[in-house]
């Protein structure tokens, strides 16, 4: 699949997103609290993914995540990730880093979840959702993989 060149930039800001983000070390333990409400955020944007509310998830997100995805390029790559996947048979959290420091990313707190999942046409997958910690105090995605 080819990207249209108008959107090469936008890719290669989600790459750097991505790497600024996964790059920390996680050495951290995390505190009972930050880890539910990072699940909650994470579960709650992975019910809109899986319901094809993909606008909805964008709004949702982060504002580090939406200062570097833009909505139309979000509504024209999620569904594509997806459509390669397929609907979601079966999700279930694994591990979970937490971080205040991301190479590349403002200070902040970051939470890191990965959940072992599948779906219809990928038996085995790991999605990871990436959360900041906002201003307001609230827990929100700032990044979604499919492996």
């Amino acid at each position: 699949m080819l990207i249209p060149k108008k959107y090469h930039i936008h890719v290669v800001a989600l790459i750097a997103v991505a790497v600024m983000i996964l790059y920390p070390s996680f050495s951290k333990k995390i505190e009972p609290h930050i880890l539910a409400a990072g699940t909650e955020a994470a579960e709650d944007f992975l019910h809109q993914i899986d319901s094809k509310k993909y606008e909805e998830s964008w709004e949702s997100s982060s504002s580090l995540m939406r200062s570097k995805i833009f909505l139309e390029v979000w509504n024209q790559q999620i569904p594509a990730m997806r459509s390669r996947v397929g609907n979601l048979i079966n999700r279930k959290q694994g591990s979970a880093a937490v971080s205040d420091w991301a190479e590349g990313a403002p200070d902040g707190q970051y939470l890191t979840l990965k959940y072992a999942s599948s779906f219809e046409k990928k038996a085995e997958a790991t999605e990871t959702i990436i959360l900041s910690l906002e201003d307001d105090n609230v827990w929100r995605v700032a990044g979604y993989f499919i492996k």
